[in-house]
């Protein structure tokens, strides 16, 4: 009589799995499919800031790749460390969680519509309210991102005229610019507060109403930077100095509530949200 042994070797992640109740294993499988079945591993990594070719080709996060080795698509493949995987690994992997805990990330982070349970009725038409879903957020975080980059342009621009264009005696005339300075430099830093700190309404009404003239602000402030815009005495146009490193200076709201403190907005290219 002869006996057989086979010898299966499997990971810490698939022991976890083996204990999991049948109903729950169900369960996730059915939200790991249809996380899956919405996003592929290439939306994923472009959404946390990685750059993917045409070919789509990018450098592997999980060694030290100096030219871009793993293939991404809707499941990654690295030819230099050799790890592979679906989405749900890209982010256990990529974030150091465990597959659930990735998959919620993934679920909240992407705005995906995911349900209890993994029914037939409910995947017909999942995957383009997802998309639908995401697709409206990012345009509104692009949306937030743009009006508050412009108006800490125009911030800076405002300090400068303050300061350039201050009468030096009692008896001479107000510049225009040193009037718009002084009557807008408050308000835009309120804006700009809303838009870092505000509730996701307060941002929203600061997009609504304040859309048009950012787009007549930004043609502006771009004619100051090109010298077609009034410029200061001595040809400084206003966003030479200290705009290099994309940072403008301001006081915002109540100066008594704020004891002189100046706040400082940065230019940004991550979300505001």
């Amino acid at each position: 009589m002869m006996s057989v042994c086979f010898h299966l070797s499997f990971t810490d992640e698939d022991r976890r799995f083996f204990h999991v109740p049948v109903r729950k294993k169900v369960m996730l499988l059915g939200i790991y499919s249809q996380i899956k079945e919405q996003v592929s591993t290439r939306e994923v990594a472009e959404h946390y800031g990685y750059k993917v070719s045409r070919k789509g080709m990018m450098r592997c996060p999980f060694h030290e790749d100096k030219t871009p080795s793993m293939k991404v698509d809707k499941n990654f493949v690295c030819f230099g460390c050799q790890e592979k995987g679906d989405v749900i690994r890209f982010a256990s992997k990529l974030f150091g969680l465990p597959p659930y805990d990735a998959a919620g990330k993934l679920i909240e982070d992407m705005g995906l519509t995911v349900t209890a349970e993994n029914r037939p009725e409910v995947q017909p038409g999942i995957r383009q309210k997802a998309k639908r879903e995401r697709t409206e957020k990012q345009q509104f975080e692009q949306a937030v991102n743009r009006i508050y980059n412009v108006f800490c342009d125009y911030l800076h621009l405002l300090n400068h005229w303050a300061e350039e264009y201050a009468p030096r005696s009692p008896t001479e005339d107000f510049h225009p610019l040193f009037v718009e300075a002084m009557h807008k430099r408050d308000y835009v830093g309120y804006l700009l507060d809303l838009l870092l700190y505000g509730s996701r309404e307060d941002k929203a009404f600061v997009v609504i109403e304040k859309g048009k003239e950012v787009d007549d602000l930004e043609r502006r402030i771009r004619g100051f930077k090109s010298g077609d815009g009034e410029r200061a005495p001595g040809g400084d146009s206003g966003l030479t100095a200290g705009h290099d490193d994309g940072g403008c200076e301001g006081s915002s709201g109540n100066d008594g509530e704020r004891s002189g403190e100046k706040l400082h907005y940065k230019r940004r290219s991550d979300p505001v949200l």
